[in-house]
């Protein structure tokens, strides 16, 4: 066991979970080795992202971050989203291996800019661990990588967190940290700002889950509840500030109007713009008390959704996207990532019931709010042909398994070089678009890419 004198929990633990799962890696690591470990902790990364970090580990074997996950029952995943299964509930998310490797970049960056030039600071390695023995985990492909379970009991579907991955010496030169480097951490981490973690953040009267739902580079996105009014959760999305929190509050600010300005169904709806300490906040309308993006959704649902119910999906998204290009505004980034899902019960039908014909709007219009504040002109055939694209992209997705992909995929540069269609306004292009995925989704057999003889 690790004494104590070499392993510091900076916050107490809130979920009574979390301390059992920090005990077992902590009897584990060895007595008379030479790790160090900080748990429960927040930093401040240089793009103005506050995280928090359950586990991190210094060693031979490298340095570790390691994300925590107490979650019980079957977990596989359906590419990169994770499917956790308990009492017959499935539940997705994003994979908790990925969440740390944006942290440790980020906390890679921090560590090197406050070591300067005379210190070698070797890359941080994040990694996923779950603690919960009795689970069943069957994750496949990328997924797979980067996850750990716990040494004792072992289970036999997971490498060991200590013996696997805390006490295996580094292959890569570049992971494997100095004696200088490590007798400076404890100093080096001071540096950064390292605090106790706030373990329900708010944002004026609104307070916000205890770790994001999602994270990316740019942004932190929360679910809140208000503190003062009995209302409907809130999305919250809080801009880490970058270099310049200037520019950030700038750019969201060109976003929140440009928000104001696309009123239509298939659109998300903001509610508020506000100021916080880390960056600036945009707050979404929610109608239903769930929200799901739309990889998650498909993960979960598509196999309920009819033929009607994908074409519709698509008439949705696509009805959004025309709606942008009429006044001249080109979206830039659509995925599925970049779609919210809203359930539509009929009455008398539980929520749950509504997953099974969606409502999708369209969400992350950052880049497209920045590129329109950049130039009075209406979007460049570059632009609009990415749409295009992408628009096909998302509705391959949400065909899966049920129309020809190779068809979705072909189709927007087959249309672009007819005639005809490329003297549409980007509006009308993207309705012909929308039109012929549609049409697909409702008829699987027919090859969306092959023209239509009128």
């Amino acid at each position: 066991m690790i004494p104590n004198d070499r392993w510091a929990t900076v916050t107490p633990w809130f979920f009574s979970d979390e301390p059992t799962a920090m005990e077992s890696i902590q009897q584990s690591l060895p007595k008379d080795g030479p790790h160090r470990a900080w748990a429960n902790f927040s930093f401040l990364a240089d793009t103005g992202h506050l995280h928090s970090v359950d586990l991190l580990v210094a060693g031979p074997g490298g340095l570790h971050l390691l994300e925590v996950d107490v979650s019980q029952g079957q977990l596989r995943n359906e590419g990169g989203v994770w499917l956790r299964t308990r009492s017959g509930n499935t539940k997705a998310s994003d994979s908790t291996r990925d969440v740390a490797e944006v942290k440790a970049r980020h906390l890679t960056a921090a560590l090197r800019r406050a070591a300067g030039r005379f210190l070698t600071v070797p890359k941080v390695r994040g990694s996923a661990f779950l603690s919960d023995p009795r689970s069943s985990v069957d994750l496949t492909g990328p997924a797979a990588r980067g996850v750990f379970g716990p040494d004792e009991p072992a289970n036999p579907s997971l490498p060991r967190v200590t013996r696997d991955l805390l006490e295996r010496p580094a292959s890569d030169r570049a992971e494997r940290p100095g004696r200088r480097f490590l007798r400076a951490l404890p100093r080096l981490l001071e540096r950064i700002g390292m605090h106790p973690v706030e373990h329900w953040p708010r944002v004026g009267t609104w307070q916000l889950t205890a770790k994001p739902v999602s994270l990316t580079d740019r942004w932190q996105d929360y679910v809140a509840w208000s503190t003062v009014w009995d209302k409907a959760p809130c999305r919250v999305r809080v801009y880490a500030p970058g270099t310049s929190r200037t520019r950030t509050d700038e750019s969201v600010l060109c976003e929140y109007l440009l928000l104001r300005e696309l009123d239509h169904p298939g659109i998300v709806t903001v509610d508020t713009l506000e100021h916080h300490p880390a960056g600036p906040v945009l707050m979404f309308h929610v109608e239903k008390k769930q929200l799901l993006r739309l990889d998650h959704v498909l993960s979960l649902y598509r196999p309920l959704f009819t033929p009607a119910v994908r074409a519709d999906m698509i008439r949705q998204i696509g009805a959004g996207l025309a709606h942008a290009h009429a006044r001249q505004i080109a979206h830039g980034a659509l995925t599925t990532r970049a779609v919210m899902g809203i359930p539509r019960p009929a009455q008398g039908e539980s929520v749950n019931d509504g997953w099974r014909d969606p409502g999708l709007q369209i969400t992350d219009w950052h880049h497209a709010a920045v590129a329109a504040a950049a130039t009075e002109d209406a979007p460049g055939p570059a632009a609009v042909a990415r749409d295009l694209r992408d628009l096909a992209a998302v509705a391959r997705e949400i065909c899966a398994g049920a129309a020809p992909a190779a068809g979705f995929a072909e189709l927007p540069d087959r249309l672009a070089a007819e005639p005809e269609f490329a003297r549409l306004r980007p509006a009308e292009q993207v309705r012909r678009l929308t039109q012929r995925l549609a049409g697909a989704a409702l008829s699987p057999a027919v090859d969306p890419a092959v023209p239509v003889t009128r």
